[in-house]
Formats: structure tokens, C-alpha cells, sequence
């Protein structure tokens, strides 16, 4: 199983979770009779965690943390893997969280955890690296959880209750702020440490500092996402200890990274190349207004800004646009599954470009200001550009991975 193969199937699922925005947004603007949004916004969601940053987590895990010899087991689970993000991309926009969708969603869940576990065992990952790993690693298991309880709190009648909303948050919170951000963070302490490096100097105990420190504010932050029900207190001290607990295993993490030595040998152009700096700079950039933001909501009295529709969406496309694909499409630049050309950078400009013009509608309009055009109108163009410039990333990776395979073939 190769990753840059598994890299072209995320961005596959790129191109459909971009179109499905744009479909979701139209609707916004031209209402049609019998679409259901919330339907089509699960197919929207779950493609876009499952088919697009999942797919592209296993393509990375290929090429960073699973043994060479091990990979050829691999392709069996990725191909079911795939059936099931499929499935899920049929049947919720018609039956929503029906049979037939919560039945590909578990298979992807057991397939997960499939995945999981093996990654759990391989003995590539640095020390560092492997702490982070594997915090990742349990909060995309345990995140599992909250979908699973969906189905039994609707038998019971449950599906407006607080306890269905906060299984939800608790899913959102076990992949945003655990599986995503920590993989992403493993792979970087991974991929930056050189040949012969020692395994336990100052950058690893730094590094094993931060999954601690972070670790702990994944646990605490929990409380952010029952603020809204207006708790006592002391749960909001709880969420802001969480939220300076992150800031203080950030600050490791960036102490363990300068430590670390780039990574030498065959990808050192392609690290220092300006669009992985460029698209590096925009993940941090956008990790550390997170951190920031996430520590500042647990403030008594923002309940009702922090719980605004359009605030919670703009913070998850905060994460997903600004931190994970920024960060995947940089490290795909460093292993050469996608090419630095024109058209890429320019198809980079307008996506991100679009991406930001959406938060700033969404969160101008929490704010009470009007712009004078629709809201509904900005946010649809923004996702109509999104969705034009993501099939250029697709068929750059597509012709990186035709020209490595020809190379191995003359190889």
C-alpha cells in the first residue's frame, strides 16, 4: 500500500466535501423544495472527517509510522475503509442518521480502531512522536463513543435533549482538538527529526512535556462544550485550565520543534521550499488564534457570542481550514505527492483566500454587522471557489503519483 495513492483518494474526497459546502451554501440562497439541509450537512461532515483528513492521516501513517514491511497488509483495510465513507456519502443525505448510514458509519468506526491499534503497536515513531501519537490515537477511539449513544438517546425519545447535543460535542471535541490536532503534531515531531538523532535529549523531554501538558487540556477543555447549559462556576475555571493547559504544552511543543534538526537527505528542498514554509506558517498561525480563542470562551458572560451558530462554525472551519489542511497539504509537499507549480499556487491563493472571506462573513454577521451584500451570497461564492480551485490540488497529486510511478518502474 502506498501513501501517496491513499494522499490522491483524500483529495478525492476533498473535491467532494468542497462541492457538497457549495451545495449547502446554495441552498442558503435559492431554497429547494424537499433538500434537507441537516441530511446533507451530515454527508457534508462525515466526508470531510472520514473521507478526506482520515484518508489522508492513513496516507501519511504509510509513508511515517507504520513499518515498511507492514504496509502491504494495509491495503485490505483502506479499501473497506473507503466502502464505508462511501456508503455514508449515499445514504445520509437521504435517511440522515437512518439504518443503512449508522451502519456504514460503524464499520468505519471497527475499521477504525483496526487502524488504530496497529498504529498503536508499530515501533517507528520517535519518542516524542509516539506520545502524541498515541493520544491521537485514544482520542479518536474514544471520541467514537458519542455517535454511538446517538441511537439509543433517539429510540428514548432523547434527540432534543441536552445529553444528544453534548454527545455530538463530545465527538466534535475528541476529533478536533484530539485526533486532528495531536496526529498532526506527531507527524511534524516525526518527520523533523534527522537520521542517527538522539532519542533522549532536551527536544524529546520537551516534546513528552507537551503531550502531557496538552493531553491534560484535552481532558479539561471537555467542560467548554457544556458552558452553553450554564453551568456553576467552578466548570468554567475547569475549561480555562484546560484552555491555558493547551497554551502551556504549545509553547513546549515550539521549544521541542526548534530543538529537533530538519529532516536531511532527499526532502530537504522540498522543506524549504516557499509554499511548505508558506502553508506551514499559515497551520501555526491559525493553531495559535485556536489556542488563544478556546482559552478566552471559557470567560464567564461570552455564553451567548462563544454558542452563536455562525461563531461554533466559523471555529470548526477555524480548525479544518486553517490548521489541518494547510498542515496536510505542506506535508505533502515535503514527501512529493503534490508538485510546486504555478497552477498550485494559484489554486492554493484562491482556496485559502475564500476560506478566510467565509470567516469573516460568518463571524462579521455574529457580530451584528451587515455587509452590504447577503451574507447568504458571500458565503456561497466563498464555497463556490473552495470548490473550483480544489480539484487543481487532486490533479497535481494525481500526476505527482503518475510520475512516481513511472520512476519506479524505470527505477
Amino acid at each position: 500500500m502506498d501513501g501517496g495513492r491513499a494522499w490522491v483518494v483524500a483529495l478525492v474526497f476533498l473535491v467532494v466535501v468542497a462541492v457538497l459546502g457549495a451545495v449547502l451554501r446554495w441552498a442558503q440562497v435559492r431554497p429547494v423544495a424537499g433538500f434537507d439541509y441537516g441530511h446533507w450537512l451530515h454527508a457534508h461532515s462525515h466526508t470531510a472527517f472520514l473521507g478526506f483528513v482520515f484518508n489522508a492521516f492513513f496516507a501519511f501513517a504509510l509513508a511515517r509510522f507504520i513499518p515498511a514491511e507492514a504496509r502491504a497488509g494495509q491495503r485490505r483495510l483502506f479499501v473497506v475503509l473507503q466502502v464505508a465513507v462511501l456508503g455514508m456519502l449515499a445514504t445520509f443525505p437521504v435517511q440522515g442518521y437512518g439504518p443503512a448510514s449508522i451502519a456504514f458509519s460503524t464499520l468505519h468506526m471497527g475499521c477504525a480502531g483496526v487502524f488504530a491499534w496497529r498504529l498503536w503497536r508499530a515501533r517507528t515513531a520517535t519518542p516524542g512522536g509516539r506520545a502524541h501519537l498515541r493520544v491521537a490515537l485514544a482520542a479518536l477511539v474514544l471520541s467514537g463513543l458519542g455517535p454511538l449513544a446517538l441511537g439509543p438517546l433517539a429510540a428514548l425519545g432523547l434527540r432534543d435533549s441536552p445529553a444528544y447535543a453534548l454527545c455530538i460535542y463530545f465527538y466534535l471535541h475528541g476529533q478536533y482538538n484530539g485526533w486532528f490536532l495531536f496526529f498532526l503534531q506527531a507527524l511534524l515531531l516525526q518527520s523533523r527529526e534527522g537520521p542517527g538523532a538522539a532519542r533522549d535529549d532536551a527536544g524529546t523531554r520537551l516534546a513528552l512535556a507537551s503531550a502531557s501538558w496538552q493531553g491534560a487540556g484535552l481532558v479539561l477543555t471537555l467542560a467548554q462544550s457544556t458552558l452553553w447549559l450554564a453551568p456553576p462556576g467552578w466548570v468554567h475555571a475547569v475549561a480555562a485550565a484546560g484552555g491555558v493547559a493547551q497554551l502551556i504544552g504549545a509553547g513546549y511543543f515550539a521549544a521541542a520543534v526548534r530543538r529537533q534538526g530538519g529532516r536531511a537527505g532527499e526532502h530537504a528542498a522540498r522543506a524549504a521550499s516557499p509554499v511548505v514554509r508558506t502553508l506551514g506558517a499559515l497551520a501555526v498561525a491559525g493553531w495559535g488564534l485556536k489556542l488563544v480563542l478556546q482559552t478566552a470562551s471559557a470567560a464567564p458572560g461570552l455564553e451567548a457570542w462563544v454558542n452563536h451558530r455562525f461563531v461554533v462554525i466559523a471555529f470548526l472551519h477555524l480548525v479544518f481550514l486553517g490548521v489541518v489542511t494547510p498542515a496536510l497539504l505542506a506535508f505533502a509537499c515535503r514527501e512529493g505527492w503534490l508538485r510546486d507549480t504555478g497552477g498550485l499556487r494559484v489554486a492554493l491563493g484562491v482556496f485559502f483566500a475564500a476560506a478566510a472571506m467565509s470567516e469573516l462573513v460568518l463571524v462579521a454577521v455574529a457580530l451584528g454587522w451587515s455587509p452590504p451584500w447577503s451574507p447568504a451570497g458571500l458565503l456561497f461564492v466563498s464555497s463556490a471557489l473552495m470548490a473550483a480551485s480544489a480539484p487543481v490540488f487532486f490533479l497535481n497529486a494525481l500526476g505527482a503519483c503518475k510520475a512516481s510511478g513511472r520512476a519506479g518502474d524505470v527505477g
